[in-house]
């Protein structure tokens, strides 16, 4: 199964900036693009997308306001600053200058930021969806059992062991089995 699409997303009212960053070429898979407004509904907007990266722009107004908002809204995003020479805000990771963004973001960069937003992301508002049955197999999948002897342990298929895990891949973003044992352990679902 191939990995998550990254999905990334530009907080701000610049145009030109929200196309440069969507042109830009990633060396792996295109991220998603979600475009937000400095706004309560770009805030609401950027609540329910549940980004992996959020990139700010450094000309909207009440940046420190705004910023701490985003992180209320994804704490568990990636939040970087659109600017040249500004100091990144408390809660912000860190500062994509503009110049270099404009002059051509390296493809590698994307990439980076999946790994970054892979390690930083804390998946529990992800892990708080599943349904009793799904982590009940996700935990079994964590010790190792298979798909038949999950289903014998908990009076189901092995059809319906690896919907479960299915349904569970796609909720935590996981790109396997062993991904989503790994968030879900992360976010201390169940004990290591």
């Amino acid at each position: 199964m191939p990995a998550a699409a990254l999905v990334a997303m530009y907080v701000g009212e610049d145009p030109a900036r929200a196309q440069a960053l969507r042109s830009a070429q990633p060396a792996g898979p295109a991220p998603r693009w979600e475009i937000a407004d400095a706004s309560v509904a770009g805030l609401r907007a950027v609540r329910q997308s549940d980004p992996d990266i959020v990139i700010v722009d450094g000309d909207v107004a009440d940046l420190p306001a705004l910023c701490r908002d985003i992180r209320a809204a994804a704490p568990s995003a990636v939040v970087l600053l659109l600017a040249e020479d500004t100091p990144p805000p408390p809660g912000v990771d860190g500062v994509i200058s503009w110049a270099v963004l404009r002059n051509g973001l390296p493809g590698n960069v994307f990439g980076a930021l999946a790994e970054v937003a892979v390690v930083a992301r804390v998946p529990g508002d992800r892990v708080s969806g599943l349904t009793a049955q799904e982590i009940a197999v996700l935990e079994r999948a964590a010790r190792g059992m298979t798909a038949e002897e999950t289903a014998a342990e908990l009076d189901l298929t092995p059809g319906a062991v690896r919907s479960a895990l299915r349904a569970v891949k796609t909720k935590l973003r996981a790109s396997s089995r062993a991904h989503a044992v790994a968030l879900a352990i992360r976010a201390g679902l169940f004990p290591t």
